[in-house]
């Protein structure tokens, strides 16, 4: 499969992971667990999948309005710019490869769409029985197609021993190319009960994916105080969120302690690395007692061939060309963030294959970086 000559490694793109398909993998007890959570399930219009929504954030005022619009809906859907993907993802990967072949799509790098609210369970076991059966459903799911499906291992930080016992059991298995820490809102990725988590990405060869989030948990920042608009909270939240946890696991020294540790930021936007490079340097050198020493300036980090980062195709050509001059050809991965409503499938990979790029800058974009980020991935 390739597209025009090219081979298409989408770095960003999502599992509905519904807890209808999950509760195959719970067992009876953990399934009971569930119970109390029962007011907060939902069925999505589209599939008839069943979720769990509890702890979401509602923005309701639209700009111009004085006070919040009680009767609207609590959550405002985004505006599809191009088609519906296939409604049974999910419960056939080959469905999934269907929209993948239309695309010209080779690889999808999975991370779960929806199980952020059960870092807010009051039941912390609860949350670790969701995220070892998204894992064995990932497995089985990615285990179907393993050349062209891949995912990453959850990392709960409420129970770190069982988490860390997550990714010995998973590493051991092909499917998984990196880790998405699920960290309670209040909780610093920077924070050393984290340590142990680097050191075993950096011995199994899983890059460490910097995912952001929105208005369910765990929170994006800035969510409380962009006045009740979503539209305000979703500008400026996802960029906010990949700027903050890259400054911070970058400035705590943790590429320093782990040289051949890859950090990647996903589904932030691109074009203000170069302005957020040049500012977390200033900072850094402004305020050193906030930082521990380092061997080399952040945006040195960014620049070592160990720091990726997805871009978001409404940025567009001439910013993304803007971003490959000031910071190189060796960063950026294609995405499109399918099947969410701000992918433009099935028109993503031929928006991006129209912008006017070097032939070698857009094999960099569309495989290379991203097999070096993803460096489980099978070269042969």
């Amino acid at each position: 499969m390739s597209r025009n000559g090219f081979k298409i490694f989408d770095s960003d793109t999502h599992s509905g992971a519904p807890i209808d398909i999950l509760m195959r993998y719970l067992t009876s007890a953990e399934q009971d667990k569930l119970k109390p959570y029962e007011p907060y399930k939902t069925t999505h219009r589209r599939t008839g999948h069943i979720n769990y929504h509890f702890g979401s954030r509602h923005y309701k005022r639209r700009l111009g309005m004085a006070a919040p619009e009680e009767k609207r809906e609590a959550r405002i859907y985004m505006v599809r710019k191009g088609g519906n993907p296939n409604p049974l993802l999910d419960d056939d990967p080959a469905e999934r490869i269907k929209d993948m072949d239309m695309e010209g799509v080779d690889v999808n790098l999975m991370l779960p769409g929806s199980l952020g609210a059960f870092t807010i369970a009051e039941d912390v076991d609860l949350e670790t029985a969701v995220y070892r059966a998204y894992h064995r459903w990932m497995a089985d799911y990615c285990g179907a197609f393993p050349r062209r499906l891949k995912g990453v291992i959850l990392v709960g930080c409420r129970d770190l021993p069982a988490s860390l016992r997550e990714i010995e059991h998973c590493a051991k298995q092909d499917w998984p190319l990196a880790v998405y820490v699920f960290a309670p809102t209040e909780f610093p990725l920077d924070h050393p009960d984290l340590e142990p988590v680097w050191a075993a990405c950096a011995q199994h060869d899983l890059a460490v994916a910097l995912h952001t989030f929105s208005i369910t948990p765990p929170y994006s920042p800035g969510g409380l105080d962009t006045w009740q608009n979503e539209f305000l909270q979703r500008s400026a939240a996802h960029p906010w969120c990949g700027q903050r946890n890259m400054a911070a696991l970058i400035g705590s020294g943790v590429m320093d302690r782990y040289p051949k540790l890859r950090v990647g930021v996903l589904e932030a936007g691109h074009s203000w690395l170069p302005f957020w490079m040049a500012r977390i340097d200033e900072q850094a050198r402004g305020k050193p007692a906030a930082l521990p020493q380092l061997q080399m300036k952040l945006s040195e980090y960014v620049l070592s061939g160990r720091y990726f980062q997805s871009i978001e195709m409404s940025e567009g050509e001439k910013l993304t060309k803007v971003t490959l001059d000031l910071v190189g050809e060796d960063i950026l991965m294609y995405a499109s963030d399918y099947p969410h409503s701000e992918s433009w499938f099935p028109n993503s990979v031929d928006t991006v294959m129209g912008w006017n790029l070097a032939e070698g800058t857009k094999r960099k974009l569309f495989w290379d970086n991203a097999i070096k980020y993803y460096a489980r991935y099978p070269r042969d």
